[in-house]
């Protein structure tokens, strides 16, 4: 099932998050798509690439001085407690297809639109380069 379809017209011009978020896309189709005894291994595994995705993301929001950190990051442990809660909710027998098949692949595309969009700009402008 592809509830979210990842183009280039989506990347935000910083390598490292263009690709984390194309690989967030094919692993929301797969939670979207899967049966609902498969989804806890499936959003373990997203789980952790939100974790090392985002530690990304702040690393080079504090290198460069963005100036909206506290609140990108904060942003960024809501996503992290809200994503437990529904493994949580998986675990306990509850399929979360809404979850998987809205909810959560209209963030990805709000949060591109305007916390990432702005991110990456301003990193760019700061002579960000991804080593």
């Amino acid at each position: 099932m592809s509830v979210l379809s990842w183009h280039a017209g989506l990347n935000v011009g910083i390598g490292f998050m263009d690709g984390d978020h194309e690989i967030a896309a094919a692993q929301i189709n797969a939670l979207a798509g899967a049966a609902a005894a498969e989804r806890p291994a499936l959003l373990r595994a997203f789980l952790e690439h939100c974790r090392e995705h985002f530690g990304r993301e702040e690393e080079m929001m504090r290198q460069t001085g963005f100036f909206a950190l506290a609140c990108h990051a904060e942003e960024h442990s809501r996503v992290l407690a809200e994503l437990e809660a529904v493994l949580n909710r998986l675990e306990a027998g509850e399929a979360q297809d809404g979850y998987f098949a809205q909810a959560l692949p209209q963030w990805l595309l709000n949060h591109r639109n305007t916390m990432d969009f702005v991110t990456a700009e301003f990193a760019r402008k700061a002579g960000y380069r991804a080593a």
